[in-house]
């Protein structure tokens, strides 16, 4: 069976795999993007179809019963997944995923899996997420941080990442190298895998 081949990045809130992630598909435009579903509401600057696809719970539920998810994960109130049609088989996939997502997707026969852990300090985390907004939640902005901290400590006792970046202090040149050798390294596996 020819498996979706899907590079999923993972990291604590504000700790650059989206940068990343928009690193690696400017440099590699035979990538196919991951845009993920979810049910939580927009946060300021998000686009529908973009950031993610906004739908209502009804139209989420519809879609898990109809077979039509590649992953599901609950977090708080909200849901969030892949749709099937939001990956591609003859392409390599790539996209963000919380560690729940991993795990659903480690789960799946049909997907062959190259998991990046994206790493930052907490200060530069913090900087971050205060930036990130004009005027910044700071309670959920806790609260993820407090998530996250139990996320991730159950996620690196289950689960080696395939690759591992700290993205403290890192140049535009230097996130460029490591957005080549992330998919280069991710072929290789691959290639491995087939022999």
């Amino acid at each position: 069976m020819n498996k979706y081949k899907v590079i999923a990045i993972c990291g604590k809130s504000a700790s650059g795999k989206d940068t990343l992630l928009q690193r690696i598909v400017a440099l590699h435009s035979n990538l196919h993007e991951i845009i993920s579903c979810t049910t939580r509401p927009p946060r300021e600057g998000e686009v529908d179809g973009k950031n993610y696809f906004f739908l209502t719970v009804e139209e989420f539920a519809h879609k898990d019963c109809m077979g039509d998810m590649l992953e599901v994960t609950h977090f708080r109130d909200w849901f969030y997944g892949t749709s099937n049609d939001g990956v591609d088989r003859n392409a390599v996939n790539v996209g963000v995923f919380n560690p729940a997502g991993i795990y659903s997707l480690m789960k799946n026969e049909a997907v062959d899996l190259f998991v990046v852990q994206v790493q930052a300090s907490n200060k530069t985390r913090l900087m971050r997420s205060l930036k990130r907004e004009i005027n910044p939640d700071v309670d959920e902005i806790v609260r993820r941080y407090l998530t996250d901290k139990e996320d991730f400590e159950f996620f690196s006792q289950v689960y080696e990442p395939d690759y591992i970046f700290d993205s403290d202090g890192t140049s535009f040149s230097e996130l460029n190298d490591v957005a080549r050798e992330i998919v280069l390294l991710a072929e290789r596996h691959w290639a491995e895998e087939a022999n």
